[in-house]
């Protein structure tokens, strides 16, 4: 059956819905809205997230040790939000393949988690992987243990994409971190993909002043967040919640919109799904009612 646009199914011996199964793989020490964005993953009941892991996001003006500062912020997130016993495996400190191109997968614990998750995933359903950084972790999975796509709808922001003329411009942050996984990700015909481009997520924007403020209601968190948010970004009057606006298209389906688009030229033709909108207020709404309530 269908529950708002995600494909959920049935337990045969109780009865129960089985929620959807969540990697979310997250390049988190990068900015800031993946913080927000996992911390809105802790606070709902529509998905079953069965594990958190860090991708790198190395450059030359960034953190030479990328995925280990990804890792230590989701730990640090979870301890403050008292998450405890979820996985939260470390990705590869390399991207997909080599400099030049080429397929050759980094292995790593958050690779080998999505390849374990998959291969649990009951005939019938599919694992969703949520790429919130450069999709390193989740081309290795599939590149070591190719029999695992069919069973992987993947979720990936990066990109750009000009809706009327309909062309593809590989020349976005998370695309840069790894381009090899992404065009890995592009021209496998047996993996399910979503993108969410650069010029949709980038609608989705938090004042820092009402952000702030509303922290001041969050306790621990939101005093965390605040904090990271002073230390990263302290001169930034808004920011823009990229991850925050993946993650609520998919809890909430009905706050966004997609269409099939066709491939960019370079790559095997198929179809992929794109978002081309986004509930901008609905998503702020949700976000803060989530976030700020008690459970």
């Amino acid at each position: 059956m269908t529950v708002l646009g995600v494909l959920v199914s049935h337990d045969a011996i109780s009865g129960e819905v089985k929620k959807p199964r969540v990697v979310l793989d997250c390049d988190t020490a990068n900015e800031i809205d993946d913080l927000f964005a996992i911390a809105r993953m802790m606070k709902q009941d529509e998905l079953n997230v069965v594990g958190l892991s860090s991708a790198q996001w190395f450059h030359y003006l960034g953190n030479p040790k990328s995925v280990e500062a990804s890792q230590r912020d989701n730990e640090d997130l979870l301890q403050v939000m008292n998450v405890t016993g979820l996985p939260m495996p470390q990705g590869s400190s390399e991207p997909f393949g080599k400099p030049w191109g080429g397929e050759q997968p980094k292995d790593s614990p958050a690779a080998q988690f999505i390849i374990s998750q998959a291969k649990k995933t009951p005939d019938g359903e599919k694992l969703i992987v949520i790429c919130t950084g450069a999709s390193t972790n989740l081309a290795s999975a599939i590149k070591l243990a190719p029999e695992i796509a069919p069973k992987i709808k993947a979720y990936v922001l990066g990109f750009a994409y000009d809706f009327e003329m309909g062309v593809w411009n590989k020349s976005e942050f998370n695309v840069r971190r790894d381009l090899n996984a992404a065009d890995y990700l592009l021209n496998h015909l047996e993996l399910e993909l979503h993108v969410m481009p650069l010029e949709v997520s980038g609608q989705l924007k938090f004042d820092r002043d009402d952000t702030f403020s509303r922290h001041e209601a969050m306790g621990e968190l939101g005093k965390y967040l605040t904090q990271k948010w002073k230390s990263k970004f302290e001169g930034s009057e808004t920011w823009v919640m990229w991850d925050v606006a993946l993650v609520e298209a998919l809890i909430h389906p009905h706050l966004a919109s997609e269409k099939q688009v066709t491939t960019p030229p370079e790559n095997r033709k198929r179809m992929v799904w794109m978002y081309d909108s986004i509930q901008v207020d609905s998503m702020k709404d949700d976000y803060w009612q989530a976030v700020t309530s008690n459970r």
